[in-house]
């Protein structure tokens, strides 16, 4: 385990300069470096981050390993003069921001943890998150010396890549959720530090508590940079299900799926969601759906329980009756339903996008905002989606009156469930020699075994769902790093 400084910083030479006060007492260098690192480093958990100026440390999360947190960031602030902040807290909603001064928003470089307590102190935080992986040996025993990445091929990339990025703001890349574009450097870090612990064999491996979603290396590194790993030296295959959300969302408009029952869910309910009164709803297990041959899903605490009142139940099963989910349902299980949105959103909206990844984001914000949103200016796509397919909004909306939350996590719960607990499962039965790595609704295998990787999603997704899935292949190849550079010297030529 090691921390990461600005290349640039020297900190040894600026405490000697600026001895810390003698209140600050007890003090511990390698604390200090750690927050230094996790104004870096934290973007590793949440990209969405990359683009913001300041990040918000939480004061539970510090104090678990600093009590005197407010000792060391004083010290930062007034004494060494590295970090700003926003000075902007708002009551459990939002945490003080800060950031490293423009000088120090520089490359990074690793050091290591010096004080034993300290560094063991991390080492069981870093071993209690390990614990919630325990029962998935299956996937996580793939997370070994034979996982490479080619951090030479890494290095050149990025480097390039930061040097015509820093000079044209123009190639900068946009994060349409948060409407601010991602700075290169911040971009250049979160990419370095994610590809050297790879290389470092710095597992992170951690299963959230939340959706149950399967995080690891690989599902917050930067999609163009998985094209530099191999294992045992050979390429690695991803079998995407294309429109994932979309595609799983067409359980939800199954009026079998949501049943009633006023003693309690049954031992073999898909999801249960218990309230304040004693009734519950719950969706059913698959297999009273589609005659699936999968095991039962087992998922009974999500947001401690509290998502939904009762009472949906009714508004569910009313909105169930209607038609009109045909057009979204053919749409989605052809694959074709990011591309149709973007005509629709071209022809009637006006607005272009320049990549399939902004479409998805697109719609993200269509399918997933709070049901509120639609009356605000940038609201058209959603009431544009409103227009074109209003039953499926009809349902969607009713998921979230409560809260918007809803929506998003049922559909990454069922996601996880089958890419983890079903797919990846009869994947290490039947193929136990095949390597397997999940990046949430995709699995990647090397090329030895993608044919029959593919047919167990094929089979179990059509089993779940009740539809074929589009699956698409993507290849990690070194050739489209290369690809990738020479797109983005022609965009720097065409912009200069």
């Amino acid at each position: 385990m090691k921390l990461y400084l600005p290349e640039n910083l020297d900190l040894d030479q600026l405490i000697y300069d600026n001895p810390r006060p003698a209140t600050f007492n007890p003090y511990k260098k390698d604390k200090l470096v750690y927050i230094i690192h996790l104004l870096n480093a934290m973007p590793l958990m949440n990209k969405d981050l990359l683009s913001d100026d300041f990040i918000s440390l939480n004061a539970q999360m510090l104090q678990k390993f600093i009590q005197n947190y407010n000792d060391y960031l004083n010290y930062l602030i007034n004494d060494l003069k590295i970090v700003e902040t926003d000075g902007q807290y708002i009551v459990g909603r939002k945490s003080t921001g800060f950031r490293l001064i423009e000088k120090y928003r520089t490359s990074v470089v690793a050091v290591p943890i010096l004080e034993r307590t300290f560094y063991k102190a991390l080492q069981i935080h870093k071993n209690k998150k390990a614990l919630s992986v325990k029962h998935l040996g299956y996937m996580t025993k793939w997370f070994n010396d034979y996982l490479q990445i080619n951090m030479d091929a890494v290095t050149v990339f990025l480097e390039e890549e930061l040097a015509l990025k820093s000079k044209n703001y123009d190639l900068w890349d946009y994060n349409r959720i948060k409407k601010a574009h991602i700075k290169p450097i911040n971009q250049f870090i979160h990419a370095k530090m994610s590809a050297e612990k790879l290389n470092w064999k710095d597992f992170y491996l951690m299963l959230d508590n939340n959706v149950y979603r399967f995080h690891s290396n690989l599902t917050n590194m930067r999609s163009i940079i998985r094209n530099a790993i191999t294992y045992k030296g050979q390429k690695l295959v991803s079998i995407d299900i294309k429109n994932s959300q979309p595609y799983l969302s067409t359980l939800l408009l199954n009026r079998d799926f949501w049943i009633t029952a006023k003693n309690g869910p049954k031992k073999d309910a898909f999801l249960s969601i218990s309230f304040d009164e004693p009734q519950i709803l719950y969706m059913s297990s698959f297999n009273d759906i589609k005659g699936s041959k999968s095991n039962h899903i087992n998922i009974n605490n999500i947001n401690n329980n509290k998502m939904v009142p009762y009472t949906m139940l009714g508004e569910m099963n009313d909105a169930l009756i209607q038609q009109g989910f045909d057009h979204y349902i053919q749409l989605v299980v052809s694959g074709k339903f990011y591309e149709y949105l973007e005509e629709m959103f071209k022809q009637h909206l006006g607005v272009g996008y320049a990549d399939r990844k902004e479409v998805k984001t697109a719609v993200f914000q269509v399918l997933f905002t709070d049901n509120r949103f639609l009356g605000q200016d940038d609201a058209k796509p959603k009431k544009l989606f409103q227009k074109l397919f209003p039953a499926v909004y009809n349902i969607f909306s009713k998921i979230k009156s409560k809260d918007k939350s809803l929506l998003p996590r049922l559909l990454q719960s069922i996601e996880s469930y089958l890419i983890v607990d079903v797919i990846c499962k009869r994947i290490a039965t039947e193929l136990p020699n095949a390597p397997i790595f999940t990046i949430h609704d995709s699995i990647a295998t090397t090329e030895e075994y993608v044919d029959a990787v593919e047919l167990i999603m094929q089979e179990e997704l059509y089993y779940a769902i009740g539809y074929p899935p589009k699956l698409e292949r993507e290849y990690w190849e070194l050739e489209k790093m290369d690809n990738a550079l020479n797109k983005l010297r022609e965009r720097a030529k065409g912009v200069a």
